[in-house]
Order: C-alpha cells, then structure tokens, then sequence
C-alpha cells in the first residue's frame, strides 16, 4: 500500500515512494494453542523465516523502517513491512508537458527464495487514486489509477519466478508551463513581429527588438531543458521552442532582407514586403503551431 509519492524526477527517470509492504502465509511450524482473546503471538525481525521481498528496479536497496511479525494459532503469518525506496522508471516524454506516464514498481522475491516463493495479489489491501490524491503532495502530478499485476516471469539466469508489478498512472498537471513558460514565449515572438509596423528603414531598433527577443527565448529553453532528460526525440516542448526560433530568425531575416531591397532596390519594393510579412508570418507560426499540436499530441 503506497501511502505517498515523495516526488518524480523526469531528469533522472525516478521517483520516490513511502508504503506499507503486507503479506500473509501460513507456517505450520508456528502453530500454537489459542492465547486469551484470540490474539497472535508476536515475533521479533530473525526470529522466524519471512520472505524477503526484492524491489527489481530499485535505484539502491530500499530502507526498512519498522517490522511487525505475528502468527495466529494456526499458524497464519502476518507480515507489515514501512519501507521507503527510490525506484526507476521509463518516460515517454514525447508530448511534455501534456503526458501521461505509469510508473512501475516491480517485486520479486529473493534470488535465494524465488523456487518456493509465489505471490498472490491482495487487491483489497492496494491503495486507490482517489485515496492517494486526498494526501499527495506531488503539485505536477495527479494520480488517476494504480493495478497492481501478478504472473510469472522469466528471470537473468533462465528460471521462473514469481513477480508483482504495480502500474501507478500518473498525469501531469500542464497548467504551470502553460501560464509561465508557452503564454510568455508566444507573447515574445509576438513583440518580435513589431519589427513590421516599424519604419522599415530604422535598422538599428529593429535589430534590437528582434535580438532581445531571441536571447529571451534561448533563455526559457536552457531554464526547462534542465529538468528533462537528454531523450533521443523532439517533445512537444523543444518542437514549440524550435518554432519560435525560427520565426523571430525569420524576422531578423525579413527586416534585413527590407533594409537591403530598399538600399538597391528603392522604397517601394522594401514596403511590398514589409505589407506581405506582416501578416504571412503571424499566420504561418499559426498554421506550424497547429500542426505540431496535432503531431504530437494526437
């Protein structure tokens, strides 16, 4: 039972979990007269057996915090186990922010124990999405189901054994990158295009509105880049911030482009142009957004 997700690292494909690890078998070897009020009898950590359970995929071994053993009279084991661990997971980020992801937390039992060892899901014992959002304190992210899943796989040296793999799905909440990071870029590239209602012919302000916007926008990439990990595909993200490179390098190019027909050219050729720009390029980055939109999030 996962009672917290302490936090997701997409940099580093991890996330951390805080949960209570249950489980129940029966040891005929533990088999006792009934104590008054039916109550089992307790056991201290190596006193008795109890399978050790592996986290497959844990980034280093997980921290036990407390046990509690105890067996009932016919020789029924209860085991609760807190734990917290550190576990790796794969991302698809192709269209970050707007994904998805279902973390996984894979259980084997211990090399040493895998031949009679076999685990059975207790479902009413695994935590549910609604009950985990009620406490989480994860701010990008909303926990929308957990399944837990048993069968029998093979392991590295050829044999089977008996795993459990819980799937956490996880949505991200897109609200900030919209609000802080999209909404501003798009506003920057918008400054960018003032270049066409300006006096075609007063070079240097141009060039200054139009080079203070393109640092702007290196500036917000290497900020989120940062908190990504070095995946070998575009996201929606690096596709949005691409797009804006290449439109304000487009009206760097424009307003030279004006400057250089009106020196060789005359005015009116310069203004031809400046009067085509100003409305060709807002509705090119229009029409580029909506198809990357439809790209990568479809």
């Amino acid at each position: 039972m996962i009672t917290n997700i302490a936090g997701i690292d997409e940099a580093a494909e991890r996330f951390q979990i805080n949960a209570y690890l249950f489980a129940d078998w029966r040891d005929p070897r533990l088999q006792h007269p009934p104590k008054p009020g039916g109550l089992p009898v307790s056991y201290r950590p190596g006193e008795i057996w109890h399978p050790q359970a592996e986290f497959v995929n844990a980034v280093r071994p997980h921290e036990r915090q407390d046990i509690s053993l105890a067996a009932e009279a016919d020789g029924t084991v209860h085991y609760v186990e807190r734990l917290d661990a550190e576990l790796s997971s794969k991302f698809f980020l192709r269209s970050f922010p707007f994904d998805s992801q279902t973390l996984q937390i894979v259980i084997h039992p211990f090399a040493s124990e895998a031949r009679y060892v076999t685990y059975t899901v207790d479902r009413a014992r695994s935590s549910t999405a609604s009950e985990f959002n009620a406490y989480s304190s994860l701010a990008d992210w909303k926990v929308t189901g957990m399944t837990p899943v048993e069968s029998i796989v093979r392991s590295v040296n050829g044999g089977e054994v008996s795993e459990v793999r819980f799937e956490i799905k996880a949505v991200r909440q897109y609200e900030f990158y919209i609000w802080k990071i999209f909404l501003p870029l798009f506003l920057m590239v918008m400054l960018s295009w003032t270049v066409f209602w300006m006096d075609p012919f007063d070079l240097k302000n141009q060039i200054q509105v139009a080079v203070v916007t393109l640092l702007t926008v290196i500036a917000f990439a290497l900020a989120i880049s940062s908190s990504l990990p070095k995946v070998p595909y575009l996201t929606f993200s690096d596709a949005f911030f691409l797009t804006c490179y290449i439109f304000v390098f487009i009206s760097i190019i424009e307003l030279m482009t004006v400057h250089v027909t009106h020196r060789r050219r005359g005015k009116d050729f310069g203004l031809r142009i400046r009067r085509v720009s100003r409305w060709l390029v807002p509705l090119g980055f229009c029409l580029t957004l909506a198809v990357i939109a439809f790209r990568f999030l479809t």
